[in-house]
């Protein structure tokens, strides 16, 4: 997907297919009615209890693990039929592997989807921090599609927020502010919801200045800095703010104040790291959001996943299913 591009395939990764209330699958839906994309319903399996080892691996256990494999193929084939009857196209994958979010990015790249969605499968109060799984958190730090993080309960008719940071205090990218925009702008047009763009400026900042002329200058850069990166993408903005205060208290309080639905994030990347890091301020900011979660990688990131550990698994034949799923 180009930066501005609206996603043409989205990747569904439900954590238990089984579960009849599934967050994720309700905004990757909403999303793919709003543009036109194709699902891929995904799931990773894997059961410590079933997993060989070379010299106890077994046709018996190939076995098991065939038929796990297949009633988690079967719950996601549920879930399709459904949506496939509101006219979206609709694909289903469980594989067998771990760790799942490795199998979770193989299949993003093998398939060229375009974003990828994932978070929690439950319900959780309003006021609770982002309750993320393990997963959740190596998909933000090494997942190179777009990656919708969708918190249970959160508003789903507010704008989108880019957050953007064109002092780079934060040590980000200079390139990912754009990036952010970009991405901010294209999810904005494809919800049909307003584009705010922010910027927070740590307190700790005021301690270069010594006047207040001085602090209201550096405010007016910044604004002028942001200004400059939402020409230079090329997208319009309803507002742009910018709020003083830390940025894991000022970014969800603006988020919550204005009802947002997604917050627009970047990975920070460390220098001399093959991969990303999610930094302290980051996942402050991740943990208080009220609302969904963008979080894009800028351009040139690359990834090094580890090697393959493959069990076998052989499936049950149709004869040996306990009931056959009607074709649609």
């Amino acid at each position: 997907m180009g930066r501005t591009a609206k996603p043409r395939s989205i990747m569904v990764a439900l954590a238990e297919p089984h579960k009849r209330i599934q967050p994720v699958l309700a905004r990757a839906t909403q999303l793919a009615e709003a543009v036109g994309a194709e699902l891929l319903l995904f799931h990773a399996a894997f059961e410590s209890a079933l997993s060989g080892r070379p010299h106890f691996d077994s046709k018996r256990l190939a076995r098991a693990r065939g038929w796990r494999l297949d009633q988690h193929t079967r719950a996601l084939e549920r879930h399709a039929q459904k949506l496939r009857k509101r006219g979206i196209t609709v694909q289903t994958l469980a594989v067998w592997g771990e760790p799942a979010h490795e199998s979770i990015i193989r299949a993003a790249i093998r398939d060229g989807v375009d974003m990828v969605v994932a978070g929690p499968h439950e319900p959780r109060r309003n006021n609770a921090t982002f309750p993320l799984r393990q997963t959740d958190w190596q998909l933000l730090r090494l997942c190179p599609r777009p990656l919708l993080l969708v918190r249970p309960g959160s508003p789903s008719m507010g704008p989108v927020i880019a957050a953007l940071d064109p002092v780079h205090s934060n040590d980000k990218p200079a390139t990912l502010d754009r990036a952010l925009a970009e991405g901010a702008a294209a999810l904005a047009a494809a919800l049909a919801v307003p584009l705010i763009v922010v910027h927070s400026i740590p307190p700790a900042l005021d301690a270069l200045y010594e006047s207040e002329s001085a602090r209201r200058k550096m405010r007016e850069q910044a604004a002028t800095a942001i200004h400059r990166t939402v020409g230079s993408a090329k997208i319009e903005a309803g507002d742009i703010y910018v709020v003083d205060g830390r940025p894991e208290e000022a970014l969800p309080s603006l988020a919550r104040k204005l009802r947002a639905q997604v917050l627009v994030m970047g990975a920070i990347s460390r220098r001399g790291l093959r991969r990303f890091a999610i930094g302290d301020t980051a996942e402050r900011t991740i943990h208080a959001s009220p609302c969904d979660l963008l979080i894009l990688k800028p351009k040139g990131f690359s990834l090094r996943l580890g090697r393959v550990h493959r069990e076998p698994v052989i499936l049950p034949d149709a004869a040996e299913r306990p009931g056959r799923l009607s074709k649609t």
